[in-house]
């Protein structure tokens, strides 16, 4: 696998089951692997695991972290 936009959607598909049986750990690995690929949703999405304890236990250091990261890649500031 290697387009991180599409790798973001299958964590989506699990995230919400679409398609698939729901299952919010996979979502949340979906989306780890296209965030280290670099993809800005994929670090948004994640903030949003880890600010409601989806697939992770809830962490809201962690959660601004990965905000402050996708907002950075979106905005270049």
């Amino acid at each position: 696998m290697g387009n991180s936009d599409g790798i973001c959607n299958v964590g989506y598909c699990y995230h919400n089951g679409y398609g698939v049986e729901k299952d919010e750990h996979k979502a949340f690995l979906y989306y780890q692997m296209s965030a280290e690929m670099g993809n800005a949703l994929a670090f948004n999405d994640l903030g949003f695991c880890y600010a409601n304890g989806v697939g992770v236990e809830r962490d809201e250091q962690t959660s601004l972290i990965y905000y402050q990261k996708a907002v950075k890649m979106i905005t270049g500031i």
